[in-house]
């Protein structure tokens, strides 16, 4: 049986535990769970796209080489799985199952 890794929030700290995760071990399910709409946003950029150092949002979204980390980096870069626009409502830790409600349509879910 693979060890699950559930992450709770996609921010900038979720995803860099997420990938170390995944660097620690390769077979493992891991899921990042994310309220937002975007992942690995760098918030300390705001400033700067604010201040009109850059004009194109996404570039706070970017890796280094210019792709977006978005659900879809993450699975074919890293193999993690990403819930966007859902929110953890409860964790039982006994049962080790998180639910959370997709944001856009109201279903409950859990991991």
């Amino acid at each position: 049986m693979n060890t699950r890794i559930v992450v709770i929030g996609g921010s900038a700290a979720g995803p860099k535990a997420a990938s170390k995760a995944r660097r620690m071990d390769e077979n493992a399910e891991i899921t990042i769970i994310q309220k937002a709409s975007d992942l690995s946003m760098a918030s300390c950029g705001y400033p700067y796209y604010i201040g009109g150092f850059f004009d194109d949002r996404d570039q706070l979204l970017c890796s280094p080489a210019g792709v977006v980390r978005d659900s879809k980096f993450f699975w074919n870069a890293k193999k993690i799985e990403t819930k966007v626009r859902c929110e953890v409502q409860s964790i039982d830790r006994k049962k080790k199952i998180v639910n959370y409600i997709n944001l856009d349509n109201g279903k409950i879910n859990n991991s």
